[in-house]
C-alpha cells in the first residue's frame, strides 16, 4: 500500500529535500512522482506566439492563380 506526502521543495544541484517531520516515516525505498506547475513565463510565451499568430491569420492575400515565385527576382530587389 502507498501513500502520499506533500510537500513543496527546492531543487538545489539536483537534490531535493524532504522536510525533516517526514524522514521518520519514510522507508529507505521510495517512489517519487514530481509535479511542476506550468511556468508564467512559458504560458506568456504562448499567448505571445498565438496572439501574434492570430494577426497573421487576419492579413491574407490572394495571389494570382498563374503567380509563381522566381527567387533570382527576390535577389535582384536586395
Amino acid at each position: 500500500m502507498m501513500y502520499a506526502i506533500e510537500f513543496e521543495a527546492v531543487i538545489e544541484k539536483g537534490i531535493i529535500k524532504i522536510p525533516q517531520q517526514y524522514l521518520s516515516e519514510l522507508q529507505p525505498r521510495i517512489k517519487v512522482i514530481i509535479l511542476q506547475e506550468e511556468s508564467v513565463l512559458k504560458k506568456d510565451a504562448l499567448k505571445q506566439k498565438d496572439d501574434f499568430l492570430s494577426r497573421v491569420v487576419q492579413h491574407r492575400f490572394n495571389l494570382p492563380s498563374d503567380y509563381c515565385f522566381n527567387r533570382e527576382e527576390l535577389y535582384d530587389r536586395i
